[in-house]
């Protein structure tokens, strides 16, 4: 994609942000309870969006940058509804958001999506579409290539449909997805061929299922949680019956716990599991998805991993994040086990929406081969 196109895109994109209906004159970024800068009340205008700056130090694709803009509708209060069971819980906001950028080895994406939180939070809605012009490393199953990894470029449109329904008054969730990622890919195999995993050194792949889930939330927050379970198991078909172009399951299971263990401090838990049978693509099977590891570095039929992170509140405002983590691709055949991954890393938080509770803020990682930088809004296990 030419550069001319994003010049193109990002113009009328900018010329509509300063001139929305509202006008920033008329809104105040000062919590009047402590008087530190809060964007609560222009999120609650009508126009209110959050831009957020995007910088990318992903070791897999390079350092640049991009912008993103959220904009939360609805209600955005919270508001408190009766659970049907003696109590009450909090409706969050719904939101949209649009993001695009870039890096300095010409990978590209652009792409929008929506959280709906319709029915006093009884259904809840997961939408988006995106294109992205993407240049990686292929380092095999288990990270097999080790040291001489193939590059490759891939164009690639992705589109995601979910629509879950609460089980009577309960946390539970039950729902159903639509997942499509249809890609043109080219590699640079060198001296290397046939290179292990792969058809050939330029093949066109559409993946397409549709998703069975089962979700559990009792967070008390969708964005910067403080207390509560995040649990989902998913079971997903994909085929040609769906429009893709091979025939293979997939599976996944993550469970996320959040706890106050004082007045000032959070533990945050996360196990994730992931799994993938029959005639895949490579770019489907699963990855270690840990802050401090490059996308797709560790691959395999099954990955494992565990995180933990602790948050310190030293003032209202301000928060000191401590995390680390452990991983392990697994591959049945044509590959190998990884190592047994570990990652740590340090972060800071400011809590730039109080009425959202949400927080933004950096966080630096070390991994097995790289250190990254990573700009966090709200929970780093959002992503």
């Amino acid at each position: 994609m030419k550069a001319g196109f994003w010049r193109r895109l990002f113009i009328p994109l900018v010329v509509c942000l300063l001139s929305s209906g509202t006008s920033w004159a008329q809104v105040s970024f000062i919590d009047p309870e402590d008087g530190k800068f809060d964007t609560s009340q222009w999120l609650a205008t009508r126009t209110g969006f959050l831009p957020v700056p995007i910088l990318i130090t992903e070791p897999a694709v390079g350092y640049g940058g991009g912008v993103a803009l959220a904009f939360f509708h609805g209600q955005f209060r919270g508001t408190m509804v009766d659970d049907g069971r003696g109590g009450w819980r909090r409706v969050a906001p719904s939101v949209s958001a649009l993001a695009l950028g870039g890096t300095e080895n010409g990978t590209r994406f652009i792409g929008g999506g929506h959280l709906g939180i319709w029915k006093e939070d009884r259904i809840r809605y997961l939408g988006g579409i995106g294109y992205a012009r993407i240049h990686m490393d292929y380092y095999g199953r288990g990270g097999e290539l080790g040291e001489n990894p193939v590059r490759f470029e891939s164009d690639a449109l992705g589109l995601v449909q979910e629509l879950q329904f609460r089980l009577g008054n309960s946390d539970l969730f039950a729902g159903v997805g639509y997942r499509l990622v249809d890609t043109d890919n080219r590699f640079h195999p060198g001296d290397l061929l046939p290179i292990p995993g792969l058809p050939a050194v330029r093949f066109d792949s559409r993946s397409a299922g549709v998703s069975l889930m089962l979700s559990y939330d009792t967070r008390d927050n969708l964005f910067t949680p403080n207390e509560g379970l995040d649990g989902k198991v998913t079971l997903t078909f994909n085929g040609k019956a769906w429009g893709g172009d091979q025939d293979f399951n997939r599976y996944g299971a993550y469970l996320k716990f959040y706890h106050r263990i004082a007045r000032r401090w959070v533990l945050g838990l996360r196990g994730d599991a992931k799994a993938v049978d029959g005639d895949a693509p490579f770019y489907e099977y699963p990855f270690l998805q840990m802050r401090g590891v490059k996308v797709m570095r560790y691959q395999g039929e099954k990955t494992l991993l565990g995180e933990a992170e602790l948050r310190w509140s030293f003032t209202r405002r301000w928060t000191l994040v401590g995390f680390g983590g452990l991983g392990r691709a697994f591959s049945d055949g044509g590959g190998q086990d990884s190592d047994l991954i570990h990652t740590k890393g340090v972060g800071i938080r400011y809590l730039i929406a109080s009425r959202l509770g949400l927080q933004a803020g950096i966080d630096l990682a070390w991994g097995p081969e790289e250190s990254a930088i990573y700009i966090q809004v709200g929970s780093a296990w959002l992503r």
